[in-house]
Parts: C-alpha cells; sequence; structure tokens
C-alpha cells in the first residue's frame, strides 16, 4: 500500500494518456497535439471489383474511421472547411490466391490480398504529413526560409510579402493486408476480408503517429 501511495504515476485514462516517472505515455504523446480533427472521405476504389468484394473501399473507410476515435485523440469530422487534416485513400488491388486444395479439388486454404494507397495532408497549410521526411547529410541541417533569409526593415505600411511556398507533392503510402481463411474451420471469404479491413485500419492509424 505504501508503494502504490509513492509512486509517481498519475493516470488519465488510456486513450488520453498518463504520466510515469516524469514521462508522457499513451495516445498523447503517440499523436501530434496539434492537429484536433480529422476528415475522411469514402476511399476510391481501382481495382477490379467481384461480387464477394463490391463496395470494400465503404467497409475499409468505416473501419478506419472507428479506429482512430478508439485509438487516437483525433476526432473524425464531417465538415472540410473545419477539419485540420484530411486522410485520402485509394484501393489500388485486391488479389484472391488459393494456397491449398483438398483430394476433392476443394479450397481447403485460402488468402485474400487488399493494396491501399494512403496520402494524410495538413489542410492548414498544405503539408504532406505523410510523406517521407527528408534528412540532410551527416554534419549538415536542412535550411530554413524563414529563419535563413537575411532581415528586411520593417516598414508597417508594406503590404504582406507573397506565399512563395511550394506545396509538397504527395507520395502515397502502400498498405497491404493479407487475410487468411480455412473452409474447414468455418473461415469464410466474408472473414477474410474482415480481417484485412481491420488490419488495414490497425496499420494506417500507426503510420499518423508522430515521427521521433
Amino acid at each position: 500500500m505504501g508503494f502504490l501511495a509513492t509512486t509517481p504515476l498519475v493516470a488519465a485514462g488510456c486513450k488520453g494518456g498518463f504520466s510515469l516517472f516524469g514521462y508522457r505515455a499513451g495516445a498523447e504523446a503517440l499523436y501530434d497535439q496539434n492537429i484536433r480533427t480529422v476528415y475522411v472521405p469514402v476511399f476510391n476504389n481501382r481495382a477490379f471489383q467481384t461480387t464477394p468484394y463490391r463496395r470494400i473501399e465503404v467497409d475499409i473507410t468505416e473501419a478506419v474511421i472507428r479506429e482512430i476515435g478508439k485509438t487516437t485523440t483525433f476526432r473524425v469530422t464531417s465538415d472540410y472547411e473545419k477539419a485540420d487534416t484530411e486522410l485520402l485513400g485509394n484501393v489500388v488491388a485486391i488479389q484472391k490466391n488459393l494456397l491449398n486444395r483438398n483430394q476433392d479439388n476443394q479450397v481447403r486454404e485460402g488468402e485474400l490480398v487488399v493494396w491501399v494507397d494512403v496520402v494524410w495532408r495538413d489542410l492548414r497549410d498544405g503539408t504532406i504529413i505523410s510523406n517521407p521526411r527528408r534528412r540532410p547529410p551527416p554534419g549538415r541541417t536542412m535550411p530554413n526560409p524563414q529563419i535563413d533569409a537575411p532581415p528586411e526593415q520593417f516598414d508597417p505600411n508594406a503590404p504582406p510579402p507573397p506565399d512563395t511556398r511550394v506545396l509538397e507533392k504527395p507520395i502515397p503510402v502502400r498498405i497491404v493486408s493479407t487475410g487468411r481463411f480455412l473452409p474447414e474451420l468455418g473461415e469464410t471469404n466474408a472473414s477474410a476480408e474482415t480481417r484485412v479491413e481491420q488490419q488495414i485500419a490497425v496499420q494506417i492509424v500507426s503510420m499518423m503517429e508522430k515521427r521521433w
């Protein structure tokens, strides 16, 4: 009982985070607190669609929204104008592989593989958050135009300078998820699809964590 009283542990809920020995843990430590809202439109689907997997993009979008609300500190909003960021997804391929057959030539084991491209954009300044960050060569630092530019004489009557920033080109992050199904154990295409959708949602939300 004395140990619990003296341990510097302050819990504020698993999702919100907590402090442990002076360090921040939980969702608040993993996700950028400058981002509050995410706009998630329905993912596009450019894959060849067969009957069992039609509208899979809708199910993937719903799984991603649920995972964001369950795991992160972000709030999903339907108002594009008020959102801090935007999460875009595109289903690029769906493939069903038969891995094994029984003596009657029936499917014993199969897998469903889905490829999704994702782009996460900051709507406030156009930054592509999901783009890989450029690293300077050893011994050098990346130039910062706002800091490295020579100082100019201040004139309160002068108009503000034009915005000369060059918007980043999005580099989609490729998410690949596989769901196995064993008909002999009662697993079906539907169960494999559900497993794939959940895996994709978890991978996308993990991608949204702060960079170390």
